[in-house]
């Protein structure tokens, strides 16, 4: 009898030992187990500071609004304007964490190589081994370019034979993916245009949704009256989505300017237009603004900009 409860007192002694032991073997895997790397193409001093980081990528309408008066006076103004801020916004930084840059984009691309060439010039990219002359030299390419471009714009155009058009919704199904996002930095997108949308090989119709906004096109939508947007709404009037999950974009346009002077609603129904677009695209932020004076604008895209 002796005998048979020693055996069961070792056993029982053998399994509390077992059990103790997976409690401790399961204890130390969880303390050991490290945490998922979430893989980045920047150093992490660099994706820390990604808030802080600019890239502002800038899409130039280069279709007929161009030939409205005073569109390349006040277009060149805003330009201007874009490259304080942006510079304003690097003076504030160490100097080791600068990662900040500025683009300038078109769709379609223009036929004459010389625009490219102004458009190069205007990259910039500023990292520590940048010299603070080069960060001010900006100021004077954003100045003195810009008016140069919109005549070989205009000259282009004569020689195609007449403006292409603004592929935008285009450039935001295709391109704004590669172009204007970059995983390390606060992206901006800068849209100069007066808010109609249209290219002749981007030209889709789904119900009533368009890939296009003309004049032409906005009159035939008789939104006249003063319940043009529940009109709009129930209709599902709008622009085709041209991507999804846009949430590391922050898109600011500016020149909202209404070419239908019979409808009084026009201007406020491009920009339900846009709003309505960038809400199903999932635009992370973003400000539509009319063509005002340039020194208005200045301060609206300071305030979108730099970060208090």
């Amino acid at each position: 009898m002796r005998k048979v409860n020693s055996i069961i007192a070792i056993t029982i002694l053998s399994l509390l030992y077992s059990c103790k032991r997976d409690i401790k073997d399961e204890a130390e895997v969880v303390m050991t187990t490290k945490p998922v790397q979430v893989s980045s193409k920047c150093p992490k001093f660099i994706l820390d500071q990604k808030e802080n980081n600019l890239n502002i990528s800038i899409l130039l309408d280069l279709s007929d609004r161009i030939e409205e008066p005073k569109t390349k006076e006040k277009d060149s103004a805003y330009l201007s304007s874009l490259s304080k801020s942006f510079v304003e916004h690097v003076k504030h930084k160490k100097l080791i964490l600068l990662e900040d840059r500025m683009q300038l984009f078109f769709n379609p691309e223009p036929s004459d190589e010389k625009i490219n060439q102004i458009a190069e010039k205007l990259k910039v990219v500023f990292t520590k081994q940048t010299s603070k002359a080069k960060i001010e030299e900006t100021l004077s390419l954003y100045a003195d370019n810009p008016s140069e471009l919109y005549d070989l714009a205009k000259y282009d155009a004569e020689n195609l034979g007449g403006y292409p058009g603004s592929d935008i919704w285009r450039f935001f199904k295709d391109n704004v993916q590669d172009y204007a996002i970059d995983e390390c930095h606060r992206n901006i997108l800068v849209i100069l245009t007066d808010g109609y949308m249209f290219h002749d090989k981007t030209v889709m119709n789904e119900k009533n949704r368009t890939s296009y906004l003309t004049p032409k096109s906005l009159s035939k939508l008789q939104l006249n009256k003063a319940s043009w947007n529940n009109e709009m709404e129930k209709k599902d009037l709008g622009f085709i989505p041209a991507n999804k999950a846009l949430n590391d974009l922050e898109v600011l346009v500016i020149g909202i300017t209404s070419h239908n002077d019979e409808n009084p609603y026009a201007q406020d129904i491009i920009e339900a237009y846009w709003e309505k677009w960038f809400d199903e695209m999932e635009i992370k932020k973003y400000k539509i603004k009319n063509a005002d004076i340039p020194s208005s604008i200045e301060k609206v895209m300071a305030d979108f900009i730099l970060l208090n």
